[in-house]
């Protein structure tokens, strides 16, 4: 019998090599004037913004285009809110990484937002919450800040620095793994998480060589990590990720994959230590057989299994490490410990033992 579960809403979802042609095609019918939401990847890719714009003012729009330039979501929409009348618009458009998302999540308000992904990462398009704020996350269900259509063509991520695309993937990875073991999960997550570890497993190694059918696979297993997160929460990686990146020279990205092994370490450890009945042990058993390709006469061997194959990935592709001031890591120790969230966290961890992660990962040590 399936258990008592809650969801939130999911947008719809447009999927596929060449959707990114087909825009203007769904833009157009929700009005004609539409505020475009960019961030620094388009800052980068000049050509493409004026491609974007060039499309959408052939579909019909009159187009006014806006940067994301606040280092956080909500900073950055405050910025733009306080430059434009919102009212002047029927739409917003979003293209760029999760910043950009985010921030048209918020400028939208009540308006239709459209959202186009360009980089594998948070699946940021896929839920309403916002990655930004006081503690650079607000989690948040709100449906009022999902985006009313996705529009997401792996193509964007064919030319990604090899390094940034490893870096990334493991962060999806992660969202994956944690959202799939939160007390929090559900059927309905649990289905949709799962494909996106199947896709991640099926895709990841040839995508970090540059085959694009590998990096289609991850790029669709962002926007399932982006489902999963929006669903059953943001797991310690997460957490711990954000303030690394306050507090280092690290992205986000990097942040989380340098600690994505240790994270999965130490959680097993005290869940077999604390709750060997736990059903996230046994979850963690199952992506360790997924990723492994094989099954395992025991958990400890599948648990063995996937922390040694986190710890090799991040080895052999020199995933940074952190470096970070002592009085540093103690702030990272008393947030992650004030704000810890039993509803979505499998197994409470102290501030020792996140000391210990830090260490593990430090470039000092």
């Amino acid at each position: 019998m399936v258990d008592n579960f809650s969801a939130s809403g999911v947008p719809e979802l447009m999927f596929g090599r060449g959707v990114f042609e087909t825009l203007g095609q769904h833009t157009i019918g929700y009005g004609v004037r539409l505020l475009l939401v960019g961030d620094q990847f388009l800052q980068h890719h000049p050509g493409l913004f004026k491609d974007v714009e060039d499309r959408l003012v052939q579909a019909g729009h009159v187009v006014q285009h806006v940067l994301a330039g606040e280092k956080q979501s909500d900073e950055a929409a405050a910025v733009i809110i306080e430059r434009h009348n919102i009212e002047n618009f029927d739409l917003v458009v979003s293209i760029g990484g999760g910043r950009a998302i985010d921030t048209g999540k918020i400028v939208a308000k009540k308006l239709p937002h459209i959202a186009v992904p360009t980089t594998a990462g948070t699946g940021a398009p896929m839920n309403g919450v916002i990655f930004g704020g006081q503690g650079a996350h607000e989690e948040t269900q709100r449906r009022s800040l999902l985006p009313s259509l996705v529009v997401a063509d792996p193509a964007f991520i064919d030319e990604m620095d090899r390094d940034d695309f490893a870096a990334r993937a493991l962060g999806v990875l992660m969202l994956l793994i944690e959202a799939y073991v939160s007390p929090k999960a559900s059927v309905l997550s649990d289905s949709l998480v799962w494909s996106g570890l199947e896709a991640f497993a099926k895709g990841f190694v040839s995508g970090v060589e540059g085959d694009n059918s590998g990096r289609d696979e991850v790029f669709f297993a962002s926007l399932m990590a982006g489902v999963g997160s929006g669903q059953a929460g943001f797991g310690l990686t997460h957490r711990m990720g954000v303030l690394v990146e306050q507090m280092s020279d690290l992205t986000y990205a990097q942040a989380c994959s340098t600690l994505c092994a240790e994270i999965c370490d130490f959680q097993i450890q005290l869940l077999s230590d604390r709750l060997p009945d736990s059903e996230a042990m046994d979850k963690y058993a199952m992506v360790g057989e997924l990723l492994a390709s094989r099954p395992f006469e025991d958990r400890e061997e599948a648990y063995a299994s996937l922390i040694g194959t986190l710890r090799r990935w991040v080895s052999r592709l020199e995933i940074a490490k952190i470096k970070i001031a002592k009085r540093d890591q103690n702030e990272i120790q008393k947030r992650i410990i004030a704000d810890w969230d039993d509803v979505v966290l499998p197994v409470r961890l102290d501030g020792e033992d996140i000391h210990e992660i830090l260490l593990r990962r430090s470039a000092n040590t």
